[in-house]
């Protein structure tokens, strides 16, 4: 199978890998994934009706709040929340 790439695509990768100090596979997951989180989030309700400054906005406010809210919260309970979460992703009950 040829490549997909071209040549400067790969320098680019080596010279993004080197400058971050991960390897280029980590460096292409990680772009791939910042890709796919930016697409996706062009495809939601929100940003159906908002411009994109407008959607920047709202979303750094949305992130600002959440960090308010979490300061908030005591560290027990976000002990509880969390083993909450992983029960229910991995399906074990914990007593």
């Amino acid at each position: 199978m040829p490549p997909v790439f071209s040549k400067s695509f790969y320098g680019l990768l080596a010279e993004f890998a080197e400058e971050f100090a991960v390897t280029r596979g980590e460096f292409a997951i990680r772009a791939l994934k910042c890709y796919a989180k930016q697409l996706r989030a062009k495809e939601t309700p929100v940003a159906a009706v908002l411009d994109d400054q407008s959607l920047e906005d709202y979303s750094k406010v949305q992130s600002a709040l959440a960090k308010k809210y979490w300061k908030t919260v005591s560290p027990e309970d976000r002990k509880k929340r969390a083993a909450k979460a992983l029960a229910a992703r991995w399906g074990a009950k914990k007593k």
